[in-house]
């Protein structure tokens, strides 16, 4: 599968600022809170791993396998029984109804189809199951155009990165029932994190 080597190399050094000012506390309730058996999809380079406090068992997935690669090192450097599966959120492998927590943290902004990761998201969901999540979005105003604007640079530069998805309406139309969500506006782009019911039901 295709990966992006050096990208994957200097990921976690452009985001430390960001994980220490910013990030990091929205990970310690999003991450941390995450109950049951827990799915991570898109879980880059293992960020979130340090801050799974409450759950019972956790399955990480990353298509790309040099992200992967430092997802599996972090994960035994911290001793954390994580098991890790390579493959997009777009055809997860795993039954229906498998999970009782999926966490998603700055992957749907990347994922090659929106609309079926989502509905992938909330087939493996358990019945009440929640989707807890933490993504940047499309400004409302005219910094939005200009999001637009710098999408194919963008995306060449950030491995596949989108600036400008409208991700809490599509996890809506997808089905799911957003129950919790901030905004946050940073200089590049706006933060949503929250959480959504796959059924208007919280575990």
């Amino acid at each position: 599968m295709k990966g992006h080597r050096w990208f994957a190399a200097v990921y976690d050094l452009l985001t430390a600022w960001g994980e220490a000012h910013l990030l990091g506390a929205y990970r310690r309730h999003i991450v941390g809170e995450a109950t049951g058996r827990v799915l991570e999809i898109g879980a880059g380079t293992g960020a979130s791993f340090p801050y799974y406090d409450t759950a019972r068992r956790i399955v990480a997935t990353e298509p790309d396998p040099f992200m992967l690669a430092r997802a599996q090192r972090r994960a035994r450097s911290l001793d954390r029984p994580i098991a890790l599966v390579q493959c997009p959120a777009e055809t997860l492998p795993f039954a229906d109804a498998s999970f009782d927590t999926v966490v998603s943290t700055l992957v749907l902004c990347t994922v090659e189809d929106q609309d079926r990761s989502l509905a992938e998201i909330r087939r493996v969901l358990k019945p009440g199951g929640s989707l807890r999540f933490i993504e940047h979005v499309r400004f409302d105003d005219a910094r939005g155009r200009v999001q637009d604007a710098v999408l194919p640079v963008w995306r060449c530069v950030a491995a596949g990165c989108h600036p400008n998805r409208r991700t809490a309406e599509m996890i809506q139309r997808t089905g799911f029932q957003i129950v919790e969500m901030q905004q946050r506006v940073t200089p590049l782009m706006p933060l949503i994190v929250g959480a959504a019911s796959r059924d208007g039901r919280s575990t």
